[in-house]
């Protein structure tokens, strides 16, 4: 069951959380002092990395962990070569929000002599994404971009690159960037090419572009001929365009993608047959497709039409074995508006039921994310909790009850 509301997620770190990361690092210190300063033998207590050890270590116990990874950072400021610590230091001020000190702590690590190769990559990519998370976008692109070819970080640097440029909408920057990673990894948040052509496409036709837009859907359904949203928009432009065959015919071919999203375009698919005056075809449509799918808004879009022709009661008996079948509200709702607006009798009071109906259902979802959860009344492409693309379905009488398809739940 989706949730309702969408939970915003703050990152919060506990203190068994702290405690997980501080440990590995106070023990590491730890070694690396005893290693490096002989005078850290039981005859020399009082040395002062001693004793600042033995500080960090009472902060961490004490929960004081403020005081704790400055003791930390004292102790590793008194020699450079312990980079690995400053690395992972560095990623703990970032996961706590101090994205100041993260920076500081991973530019200096850059600025010491003497690093590998691979040192040099590591301490750029963490401080790419010190400067991504800090809305320095610019900086945090040319240590990513420097990163090309780079044998450890390569891959890694792409996955950081691919997420700036979606929160930039730099949709062209984007595409190459995924097409580039799925030649090593599927990308992590379920990007792909034909998502990315298809935000360029509607880019285009808001500017009347409608050619490019129609070479982007093409190019779209080449690279994913299941996309969905690249047949929406399709069907929209020739929608638009006066096609209506071409549209009709279009949007149909959903069913074939995925028919749980023929609920999210049966009115344009009925305007399309109004355009051509294939009414009669067109509920004939919509009995097949309650009738293999269970997709409870074409029953309804079906009911509406079987009410403007024959009158309410008409309309309410088509719905009631659909009720008795699937007792759904919105079905629920339309059946009690029909005999409201057709009885003699009992009129206000069926229209009393109706008006709370309305009240229990509004703001009810749609559309529900496969992966978090994520419940709303708007179709989205890319999930505004999880950020993951092509994870949204429609749920509820906007969905098909019966079809389900392997290959179309989330990995």
């Amino acid at each position: 069951m989706c949730r309702k509301k969408l939970r915003i997620w703050r990152p919060t770190l506990e203190f068994s959380d702290l405690i997980a990361l501080m440990l590995p690092i106070a023990a590491a210190s730890g070694w690396y002092v005893a290693r490096r300063q002989e005078s850290l033998r039981k005859d020399n207590p009082q040395n002062p990395l001693t004793t600042a050890y033995r500080r960090g270590i009472r902060y961490l116990l004490e929960e004081k962990t403020d005081k704790a990874l400055e003791t930390v950072g004292k102790i590793l400021a008194q020699d450079s070569d312990a980079r690995e610590i400053q690395l992972t230091l560095g990623n703990l001020y970032r996961r706590r929000g101090e994205v100041e000190r993260a920076i500081e702590m991973h530019s200096g690590l850059r600025k010491q002599p003497g690093l590998s190769e691979e040192q040099m990559a590591r301490a750029d990519l963490e401080l790419g994404i010190d400067f991504m998370k800090a809305g320095l976008f610019d900086r945090a692109e040319s240590l990513f971009l420097g990163l090309k070819g780079s044998s450890a970080f390569d891959r890694e640097a792409q996955q950081h690159l691919l997420l700036l440029y979606q929160q930039q909408k730099d949709w062209h920057k984007a595409l190459d960037c995924v097409l580039t990673l799925r030649r090593f990894q599927k990308p992590r948040h379920g990007e792909t090419a034909a998502h990315f052509l298809c935000e360029l496409a509607d880019e285009a036709m808001q500017l009347h572009r409608l050619k490019d837009a129609r070479d982007l859907l093409g190019e779209a359904l080449l690279d994913d001929p299941r996309s969905v949203r690249a047949t929406i928009l399709k069907g929209r432009l020739e929608y638009a365009n006066g096609e209506y065959r071409q549209a009709f015919d279009t949007l149909k071919s959903i069913e074939l993608q995925n028919p749980a999203f023929m609920a999210v375009v049966i009115t344009m698919i009925g305007q399309c047959a109004g355009r051509l005056g294939i009414e009669d075809q067109f509920e004939s449509y919509l009995d097949d497709l309650y009738q293999r799918y269970r997709i409870i808004s074409a029953a309804i879009e079906r009911a509406d039409r079987l009410y403007l022709q024959r009158g309410g009661l008409e309309a309410a008996d088509y719905l009631l074995p659909i009720l008795v079948e699937t007792p759904d509200p919105l079905a629920l709702n339309h059946a009690i508006g029909f005999l409201a607006r057709d009885s003699m009798s009992g009129t206000q009071r069926l229209r009393q039921l109706q008006s709370l109906l309305e009240g229990a259902m509004s703001g009810s979802q749609k559309f529900c994310c496969e992966r978090c959860g994520f419940g709303s009344v708007d179709l989205y492409w890319r999930c505004p909790s999880c950020r993951h693309w092509g994870a949204i379905r429609p749920t509820g009488p906007f969905s098909s009850l019966i079809f389900v398809e392997a290959q179309d739940k989330p990995d």
